[in-house]
């Protein structure tokens, strides 16, 4: 803008009123994003934990994956003053280093078994679990992941969310922060597992990102009754002793599987829901494939002249070759 401010008074009219460049969509698009941001701002006004400020979760589902990429990855990219809660499905007691019970607030460890001779819920009971015993008392947002959350996701497209959060810019209602996308999928298993969570058959085939790691607002939770959630709860915890995918008795993960497929839909997207990088309702930074790849410190190891290998091949006498 500054430099279109310092243009001969012949040349601006070209951008302003033509549309051999995208100037005048470009000023829109900063205009929503700043409007956007100011909005965020006055929804959160005070800083991340205080009385009436953001405050941000992350709920991890644990079954005996190391965990020192709490410290090594995590610690390093929360605000201060997250909280950390575990849902502990083996019955471990993990153990964290003094920095970490420091920086989150507070640490917890909860209980969270599969049932006996029941279902294995996977991350979905842990997940459930949460939302049901916490549904008015949710954190503004909350991180979603597994015990080995770099298997599927890159932490510094986690850090660019907790910087946005931090900042008090961030409202996205449901991002998905997985790398890996689904293929398009309708089978009848996922369709009897979508038909016991929302009451209807599957209207076309998904394809979300993948593995179920993913941050919510607590307003985009409560869009749905906490009654849905119990039903969803209901799926995974035993309570349901015949698989909907299998005959006999829920052994294995078939409806936390089934709902990998539906969590987007759950917190309101559409069944194929736009990648990242195309999601013009995402603000630019989150549209990145890892959030700030594009970001440099130092150019000094750029090589900006690179040099071109070089092939000698010799000079051949073509009067001299005989023909046989």
């Amino acid at each position: 803008m500054s430099m279109v401010d310092d243009l001969n008074e012949l040349v601006k009219p070209i951008l302003a009123e033509t549309s051999v460049w995208p100037y005048r969509e470009a000023i829109s698009r900063l205009q929503l994003t700043e409007n956007a941001a100011l909005q965020a701002r006055q929804s959160y006004p005070a800083m991340l934990g205080g009385p009436r400020g953001i405050t941000l979760e992350f709920v991890i589902v644990h079954c005996k994956e190391p965990l020192e990429w709490v410290e090594a990855d995590l610690l390093p990219i929360a605000p201060a003053g997250s909280q950390l809660t575990f849902y502990e499905k083996c019955g471990e007691e993990p153990k964290f280093s003094g920095a970490v019970m420091q920086h989150f607030t507070p640490v917890s460890v909860r209980s969270c078994r599969d049932p006996v001779d029941g279902p294995r819920g996977d991350e979905c009971l842990g997940y459930l679990a949460h939302i049901v015993s916490n549904y008015w008392n949710l954190a503004t947002f909350t991180v979603f992941l597994q015990a080995d959350p770099s298997e599927h996701l890159h932490f510094s497209y986690l850090h660019v969310v907790t910087k946005m959060v931090a900042a008090a810019t961030y409202a996205v209602p449901f991002l998905s922060l997985n790398g890996a996308r689904h293929v398009r999928t309708y089978t009848p298993c996922l369709n009897a597992v979508h038909e016991a969570i929302f009451g209807e058959n599957m209207r076309d085939a998904v394809g979300p990102y993948c593995c179920a790691q993913f941050v919510v607002q607590d307003k985009q939770i409560r869009e749905r009754p906490l009654e849905f959630y119990q039903r969803m709860l209901r799926l995974v915890d035993g309570t349901m002793q015949h698989d909907l995918c299998y005959p006999g008795k829920v052994k294995r993960s078939t409806h936390c599987y089934g709902m990998e497929f539906t969590w987007h839909l759950v917190f309101g997207e559409e069944y194929d829901p736009p990648l990242r990088q195309d999601d013009q309702r995402l603000p630019l930074p989150l549209r990145l494939k890892f959030g700030n790849e594009f970001i440099r410190r130092d150019w000094n190891d750029v090589v900006l002249n690179p040099s071109t290998p070089k092939k000698i091949v010799e000079e051949i006498n073509y009067d001299q070759m005989t023909v046989r």
